[in-house]
């Protein structure tokens, strides 16, 4: 009785791996991540961002996509005076560590919407004013969160193609700045057998 047991449970077991394999892939993804601190469409600087992703295969239409990605905001700082009396505007870099939990629509085979909450976590800030880099990480609320929408498309050999919009819902300082970004790029998705 044991031994039969045993057999049915490894051959469950056995059922389950295979079955996993077929609904859970793994891949890398980077490209542009343009970002501004308001939600004017008119003021967007450009970055990068780099990551990986787990999309978890519910059936033939839904999945499941929580991400690791790092990435880079560059925006606008405060307006200072220079020493020759021209008044500019100061540089900021912000890097983000977030972690976006997706929920993708199939379409099509390889057409997806995806929809989800993002948890963003600031991992250094910086502001270069005439040449003089400080951190300013201190005036930041480091962890802030976004709502996020994207389409993607699945092409050969497991590449893809990704934008996203992600639309903070949270003050990102101690004033009412928010972080928004857009993102367009790559995708590589190892499939499983």
């Amino acid at each position: 009785m044991k031994k039969m047991l045993f057999v049915s449970l490894a051959a469950m077991s056995a059922a389950a791996g295979a079955y996993a394999q077929k609904k859970v892939n793994f891949g890398l993804k980077g490209g542009l991540n343009i970002s501004n601190n308001d939600a004017r469409f008119d003021n967007f600087r450009p970055g990068a961002y780099a990551g990986g992703f787990t999309e978890i295969k519910l059936n033939k239409h839904w999945a499941v996509q929580p991400e690791l990605v790092y990435y880079r905001n560059q925006n606008p700082g405060q307006y200072y005076t220079t020493p020759d009396d021209h008044v500019a505007q100061a540089k900021r870099k912000e890097d983000y560590i977030s972690i976006p939990l997706m929920v993708k629509y199939y379409a099509k085979p390889k057409l997806y919407v995806e929809a989800g909450p993002e948890v963003n976590y600031l991992i250094d800030a910086k502001e270069d004013i005439y040449g003089d880099t400080h951190s300013i990480i201190g005036h930041y609320n480091r962890l802030n969160v976004s709502g996020s929408l994207g389409i993607g498309y699945q092409l050969p050999r497991g590449f893809g193609v990704n934008a996203r919009y992600s639309l903070g819902v949270q003050t990102r300082e101690n004033a009412t700045f928010y972080n928004n970004t857009g993102k367009v790029g790559i995708t590589y998705t190892f499939e499983g057998k």
